[in-house]
């Protein structure tokens, strides 16, 4: 079954009596609907004929006693459609359930306006009855969600709401790119209104990143970094005059040059730890603080290649993100679905 009725939120609801009422108003709009719908038809030459023929009794009461007094027939529905949603707007006044007494006909428009006898307004009143579904679908009591009608209107409005959402966001960027292209100096207010109002956040956070990356690298390069430590210090200690000299002096020449060479490697390495760990130490980011403060501030002064730089960038970005918009996902979902029909025995 397509569609599915949870009998046990119904029965739990505790708007069961209000359910039970709009469900009657669903079936009477359905009713009066039909009866147009009806008498649409009866007044086609076609249809008569058809009727005077099959059912010569039925059609001449019809035009009779109903066709002839079509208004009056349609206007008890219409007093049973007012008197109900007159009552429905006291409900909501009582109940406070909008914020003002006065918004309840513009929230339900679509019932008043159905009210009024003429063809095009009378089609409003199916609106109720979409407007019931869709209450019972968010109260959990129904699920349309597997119906072929369901998907296709989800599918088409989402596809409204795409098309609609990629040329308000295009338009919105085209004036962007319009203030930033005439505008020359936006870059700089951007700079001097939102940047420099949070430089003391900025270089604490800067601060924090800087001694964290810095911590962290180290920890998972140590090994790569103690070698090419290594590396550099034995070149050094081969390329040094005095050292090639201390390795000539027989028997303790070499060992004195190797263990001065392990010493040389124990000490850059505890320097490398130690400052890579007072860096990333809160307690002294001083040093950090400012190398990080001197930037900001470099950053903050009216250079006029950092404004067009920033202005170029921007426009970039802009262009890229109109070309993200542009694609249009309902059209490529289309083209999946017809794939998998065409692939489908």
């Amino acid at each position: 079954m397509p569609w599915k009725i949870d009998r046990k939120k119904l029965r739990d609801s505790s708007q069961t009596s209000w359910l039970a009422l709009d469900l009657f108003m669903v079936a009477l709009v359905i009713a009066n609907l039909s009866f147009i719908l009806f008498d649409t038809l009866y007044g086609t030459a076609a249809i008569q004929a058809l009727l005077d023929d099959r059912l010569p009794a039925f059609s001449s009461f019809y035009g009779e006693h109903v066709h002839q007094h079509f208004l009056f027939y349609d206007l008890i529905f219409i007093a049973i459609f007012l008197a109900e949603f007159f009552f429905q707007w006291l409900v909501a006044v009582r109940r406070q359930s909008y914020p003002r007494w006065y918004f309840y006909p513009f929230m339900h428009w679509y019932d008043l306006l159905g009210c009024i006898p003429i063809g095009s307004f009378r089609m409003l009143r199916l609106l109720r009855v979409v407007s019931m579904l869709v209450r019972l679908q968010r109260m959990g009591i129904i699920d349309l969600t597997n119906t072929r009608i369901y998907q296709f209107f989800e599918f088409y409005f989402n596809a409204f709401i795409d098309e609609v959402s990629d040329r308000v966001t295009i338009r919105t960027l085209d004036d962007v790119r319009r203030e930033f292209e005439e505008e020359a100096p936006i870059t700089r207010e951007i700079i001097t209104r939102v940047i420099a109002p949070q430089r003391e956040k900025l270089v604490e956070h800067l601060s924090r990143r800087i001694g964290y990356i810095a911590q962290r690298s180290y920890d998972k390069h140590q090994d790569e970094i103690r070698e090419y430590v290594d590396l550099v210090i034995a070149e050094s200690v081969r390329a040094n005059a005095g050292i090639r000299n201390l390795d000539r002096v027989p028997v303790v020449g070499r060992a004195v040059v190797n263990q001065l060479r392990q010493s040389i490697n124990d000490i850059v390495a505890e320097v490398v730890d130690r400052t890579v760990r007072d860096i990333s130490a809160a307690e002294n980011n001083r040093l950090v603080d400012e190398a990080v403060t001197v930037i900001i501030d470099a950053i903050l002064e009216d250079h006029p290649e950092l404004g067009d730089l920033g202005t170029r960038m921007s426009l970039e970005a802009i262009e890229l993100i109109k070309e993200r918009v542009r694609v249009q996902h309902w059209k490529e979902s289309l083209r999946r679905r017809k794939a998998q029909a065409e692939q489908m025995p």
